[in-house]
């Protein structure tokens, strides 16, 4: 089969869709994946033919906040919901949409996979008659979510005005491949998915090659991953955090993501390892994986933590990091600290807790093995030829 894959320009939203793509390669279909322009580069080291569309998605959210009149990011729910909803639901739509029906129809294909958070891609879908399957990055989104898996507005009105038909409240593909682990997801969402086929699918983490990187360990001590991801990175919230992990008997490894590393160079030193970006899911598959991971709650991290079977801190910034947080603690399987929490007395207390083999670590095992018996990349492209197309309606 010709499938094209597309994601929108972040790791949070184009990784999880590499592990399926690069399985759909090796199971011999012809793939490209199309995202932005600025995460294409990194993309195409998983060795896939790759597509650059639209504008980077962070200078698309600069835009809209300083067309709000922001000069930061929102301070409160509604705000950040607001400025999302413009976001995800209608300016990268805008671009996605178009670009993608004209590429579409220069180069058809089989199967359109499309990430729920790149509705655009969906709509040009429907718009070439291309069966279109979407991918999750995370739980179910709840009705308030920009994250589409329904034609609703804003969504309908930006596919009226680039010129493509689709009826208001219409599902955006036939069918929906789920990266969430039962346990973890919101019962009352499951009638998000009503008239698509839901397909499970092993949340299975992916990092590009970093073939410098080295982890600095002291002999016979455990060690933490701390990081607040890509999107929502806080120097003062990881500073505080770097404070209360450090001690003789833990080593602490320091992701910085969308901080820049040189804020936090002087918390480099024997025990305490800064890093602008780490091969996070290839340490989390590991033998030799941390004990615990202290993070921000993005859905990737909460899921490759799952099934590593690593507790988990939540320091929760943002977005659905708050859902995500509060649905790993249900289980059991780790803890959250929200905002003045997160002191470091704070952060100590709860690692040394999870650091013990107690409750959490069970449940972090049970996790895992959750998330284990859910179908493979492999297994579920094995199937593609079945799921890619649209069940056919009885005679």
């Amino acid at each position: 089969m010709r499938i094209l894959v597309a994601a929108l320009g972040s790791p949070g939203h184009a990784f999880p869709l590499v592990p399926l793509t690069a399985a759909l390669q090796d199971a011999g279909h012809e793939v490209t994946f199309a995202t932005g322009p600025d995460v294409a580069p990194t993309i195409a080291t998983a060795g896939v033919p790759t597509l650059a569309v639209g504008r980077p998605l962070f200078d698309v959210f600069r835009e809209v906040m300083v067309a709000r009149g922001m000069t930061g990011p929102p301070t409160s729910t509604q705000g950040t919901r607001e400025i999302a909803g413009e976001v995800f639901g209608a300016a990268m739509p805008r671009q996605y949409a178009p670009a993608l029906r004209d590429h579409l129809a220069e180069h058809p294909v089989d199967l359109v996979i499309a990430e729920t958070g790149a509705p655009g891609a969906a709509l040009a879908a429907h718009a070439t008659g291309t069966p279109c399957v979407l991918h999750s990055f995370g739980r179910r989104p709840v009705p308030v979510a920009p994250f589409a898996v329904r034609a609703r507005e804003p969504l309908a009105r930006v596919a009226a005005e680039v010129g493509i038909e689709v009826a208001v409240d219409a599902p955006l593909g036939h069918a929906y491949l789920d990266v969430c682990p039962p346990s973890m997801q919101d019962p009352e969402t499951a009638g998000t998915l009503t008239g698509l086929a839901e397909l499970p699918l092993r949340p299975t983490g992916w990092n590009p090659p970093t073939p410098d990187f080295v982890l600095r360990r002291r002999p016979g001590t455990r060690w933490v991953l701390l990081t607040l991801g890509t999107a929502f990175g806080d120097a003062g919230v990881l500073r505080a955090a770097v404070e209360g992990l450090a001690a003789p008997d833990l080593d602490v490894l320091v992701a910085t993501g969308s901080v820049d590393a040189g804020e936090l160079a002087d918390l480099d030193r024997d025990g305490v390892q800064v890093e602008p970006f780490v091969p996070q899911a290839e340490l989390l598959r590991s033998d030799d994986r941390p004990a615990v991971v202290v993070h921000h709650g993005g859905s990737g991290t909460t899921l490759s933590c799952a099934g590593a079977g690593v507790p988990q801190l939540f320091l929760p910034q943002g977005a659905d990091q708050f859902f995500n947080a509060a649905a790993v603690v249900a289980t059991g399987a780790g803890r959250q600290l929200l905002g003045p929490e997160a002191t470091p007395p704070g952060v100590r207390k709860a690692v040394r807790e999870l650091l013990d083999d107690g409750p959490e670590r069970a449940s972090a095992r049970a996790l895992a093995a959750e998330v284990a018996a859910i179908p493979s990349p492999a297994d579920v492209a094995a199937e593609v030829e079945a799921w890619g197309r649209p069940a056919q309606p009885a005679m």
